[in-house]
This record gives C-alpha cells, sequence and structure tokens, in this order.
C-alpha cells in the first residue's frame, strides 16, 4: 500500500452560515436534542429567528426539512468516509491520525450536532433511524469493496461482517461518547482523542482483515 499521501490541509474557515444552511443546522440541533416528533416547524422558527413562511418555502413542510437535513448529514459523513478511505491507503498510522485530528479541528463547530443527530436517531429505532444506518451502511459497505476488489481483503474474512464491524467501531464512539467524556474529561472527538481512536481501530482493523 502506497505511503506517499500528502499531509491533510486545513480548508479556508467557513463563513457564517445563514438563510436555508443555518435552518438545516438549527433544524438538526433541535432535532438531536427532542426527537423529530418533539419539534415543530414554530420551534425552528423561532430558533433560527425566521418566520415560519421562509421554511415552508425553502422546505414545503417539517418532512421536506428533514429530507435536507438527512441529505445535508448523509453528504458530509459520505465525504469524511471517501477521504478517509483515500487516507487508509497509507501504511503510516500517525499519518492517519494527524489527518483525523485536522479533521476534526476544521468541523468542530458542526460536528457536536452532528453527532446528537446519528445519536438520537439511531436510538429512536424509528424508519428515520433506519434510513440514516442503511445509508451509512452503503458508504461504509462501498469503501469494504474497493478495499475487497484492490486485493487488500484477506480470503478469509467475513465479508457480511466486515462493513458491520467497521460500523460497530464508529459508532461506538458516537454512543458512549458522554460516559467517555465524564470518565476522561475529554470528548472522543477531541482531535488528539480522536486521532489516537483512528490510528488505534486502523491498526487493529488491518491487522486482523487484510492479507499476511
Amino acid at each position: 500500500m502506497p505511503d506517499n499521501i500528502p499531509p491533510p490541509a486545513l480548508e479556508p474557515e467557513r463563513p457564517a452560515l445563514k438563510g436555508r444552511d443555518r435552518l438545516i443546522m438549527v433544524a438538526m440541533q433541535l432535532f438531536a436534542e427532542r426527537g423529530f416528533d418533539g419539534v415543530t416547524v414554530r420551534d425552528i422558527a423561532k430558533e433560527a429567528g425566521v418566520s415560519i413562511g421562509l421554511i415552508n418555502h425553502h422546505f414545503d413542510s417539517k418532512e421536506g426539512l428533514r429530507a435536507a437535513v438527512d441529505a445535508h448529514f448523509l453528504e458530509r459523513t459520505s465525504k469524511a468516509i471517501a477521504r478517509g478511505a483515500r487516507e487508509m491507503a497509507s501504511t503510516d498510522l500517525e499519518k492517519m491520525a494527524e489527518y483525523q485530528r485536522n479533521w476534526i479541528r476544521q468541523y468542530a463547530d458542526e460536528w457536536p450536532s452532528f453527532a446528537a443527530y446519528l445519536r438520537r436517531a439511531i436510538t429512536e429505532n424509528s424508519e428515520w433511524g433506519e434510513h440514516l444506518f442503511r445509508e451509512y451502511y452503503d458508504s461504509i459497505s462501498k469503501m469494504i469493496m474497493r478495499f475487497d476488489a484492490e486485493g487488500r481483503v484477506s480470503d478469509d474474512a467475513d465479508r457480511l461482517w466486515l462493513p458491520l464491524l467497521y460500523m460497530f467501531m464508529l459508532i461506538g464512539p458516537l454512543m458512549l461518547d458522554p460516559y467517555v467524556k465524564a470518565m476522561m474529561g475529554k470528548s472522543t472527538y477531541d482531535p488528539e482523542m480522536w486521532g489516537r481512536f483512528q490510528k488505534a481501530m486502523k491498526h487493529l482493523f488491518w491487522n486482523g482483515a487484510s492479507p499476511r
């Protein structure tokens, strides 16, 4: 596997969100805190400081807004998975850890909402959670299939369970983060903590799944 991957660079600072994008992030935060059924369009409009009419103009309904939130969440996490897959082509675990630290720093303002949103969706055991889980699984599965096609997965690895095991390793920190923070004084998504986790996870993953 090649090691000549350039170090990750931070993107320029993004301007403050406004308009449609701000509504999406406000809705994501409220859905994460209260669940989809526990939030009204009026709640979202009040928190965002806009009229209900503006939400209807952009999204038609609360269901339309949730679809936009889901699309934004999946677009962001799919990009992260795709970039992570490219980064995993390296056998330099410290380089991979630094990439992950930079990624967390870059999205530090958004990531807590993303993590809380997925945590709420999964624990609600609803169509909303099932949809997100399936989409998340598809992204991971495609990454594993690409590795398999490149001959980077051992013949005796269980192709059914490999993407699920990878998901378990990613969702574990998501679900347990409040307890990790209480016990260790730092969130799992602290840049240094996340870099160490990714390094340990990928060491375990490749040592356990790749051909000798």
